[in-house]
């Protein structure tokens, strides 16, 4: 693979070169559709996002300041248009989270607590089949949920930051964040545990 000159190409791209153009979309287009998949949880959908985010970033190539990483600002403004989409979708009903979560009984303690040793991260890092389980249970989640798991705890956007993006509260965040994780637990105990 060849590595490209980030500098030459923001400056080919300013310039209005064809050729610098499609080099941006052919180097970050698959990272970014990846990027925006997780936010989205639609394939096409995510296509759209990260077309009309390369298009915005061609266009506002200008607004880049270098103060940061070129593919971090790109992932930002891939983050902004699929929130955008989703907002457009917004008309269908919002999932509840309840049925995802954990069941406490009266004096707060978990109806069905763990029972069983949970499996060690390496056993998970090393099974592609858990990666796969995670991805899907983060799909799963109701979309404020695992928009705001997704920016904080895998984008690693701060609180403050989540707040800004979501157009919240800090401490919105926090219950969101909290929520999210209870019930991704919940959906992940099944591989959470050793094998017998």
């Amino acid at each position: 693979m060849t590595t490209i000159n980030e500098d030459e190409l923001i400056e080919g791209v300013r310039k209005g070169d064809t050729h610098s153009c499609n080099l941006l979309v052919k180097t970050y287009w698959t990272e970014l559709c990846f990027l925006a998949r997780r936010f989205v949880n639609d394939a096409d959908l995510a296509n759209d996002v990260v077309q009309e985010a390369l298009i915005n970033a061609i266009r506002n190539i200008d607004k880049y300041e270098r103060r940061g990483h070129f593919k971090a600002w790109l992932r930002k403004i891939v983050t902004n248009q699929a929130l955008m989409a989703l907002r457009k979708q917004k008309a269908r009903k919002e999932e509840s989270l309840d049925a995802l979560m954990l069941e406490f009984d009266d004096s707060g303690h978990h109806m069905h607590p763990f029972k069983e040793q949970p499996a060690s991260l390496e056993a998970l890092e090393e099974s592609k089949q858990a990666r796969e389980q995670v991805r899907l249970a983060i799909g799963r989640l109701p979309d404020t949920y695992r928009i705001t798991l997704i920016l904080r705890d895998i984008e690693g956007y701060t609180g403050k930051e989540v707040a800004d993006i979501m157009d919240t509260t800090e401490k919105n965040v926090k219950v969101r964040l909290h929520r999210a994780r209870l019930a991704l637990r919940n959906l992940l105990e099944p591989i959470l545990r050793e094998p017998k």
